[in-house]
């Protein structure tokens, strides 16, 4: 951007669209193109804000090559310009729609369309959902928590997974159910009885 005279000041903050967001140093810069007296200007890499950051955590939300944000000037010097955030437009769209629902629903979503939903309604969820629909959702008025996957879900454990409830449903719709303890023993107990149904069972 043009430089001035040292000292001198600027009041206000601006608008600035952003151009490249690839800091060589890794440092979580970008640039941004100001119009100045109809013409584009590119900037020097500059800090972009965050609500939340320290030496190795906080909150990493880097705007995109084309976003619209808002720049300020620490001190008022023209010269040391930083990101305070972005803003929607009129071409640049929030991800909620919508007036009503944008009262109640926060959304944290990426460019890809993968998306933290909360929905802060009377019967509002919390959902984790990406692009292809995969999703965990926790139903607070039905009080659930669903897993949902469009390929496999897989539980790993180093010591022990423990499911326990009042009544315990395994259900295959189709194929088989194989279960493979080649490695292990098994142990089944019941209260009363034990019972196996089936058109053929074989124990070996």
């Amino acid at each position: 951007m043009p430089r001035v005279e040292p000292g001198r000041s600027l009041g206000g903050i601006t608008v600035a669209q952003v151009n490249r967001t690839d800091d060589p140093q890794g440092l979580g810069r970008i640039t941004v193109n100001f119009l100045v007296d109809g013409a584009l200007i590119e900037s020097d890499w500059l800090q972009v804000m965050s609500f939340h950051g320290g030496a190795d955590y906080g909150a990493f939300f880097l705007p995109r090559k084309d976003d619209s944000v808002l720049v300020a000037f620490a001190d008022g010097d023209v010269n040391q310009p930083f990101v305070l955030g972005s803003l929607w437009n009129g071409g640049i769209k929030p991800p909620v729609v919508g007036a009503e629902r944008q009262q109640d629903v926060r959304v944290i979503k990426t460019k890809q369309g993968k998306q933290l939903i909360f929905d802060d309604s009377k019967e509002g969820e919390l959902t984790l959902i990406d692009e292809k629909q995969n999703k965990v959702k926790i139903d607070t008025a039905n009080n659930r928590i669903v897993v949902e996957s469009k390929g496999e879900v897989t539980i790993t454990a180093t010591t022990k997974i423990t499911l326990k409830a009042n009544e315990v449903v395994i259900q295959n719709t189709a194929g088989s159910v194989k279960l493979d303890l080649s490695g292990a023993g098994l142990k089944a107990s019941g209260g009363p009885n034990i019972k196996l149904n089936a058109a053929m069972i074989e124990l070996n």
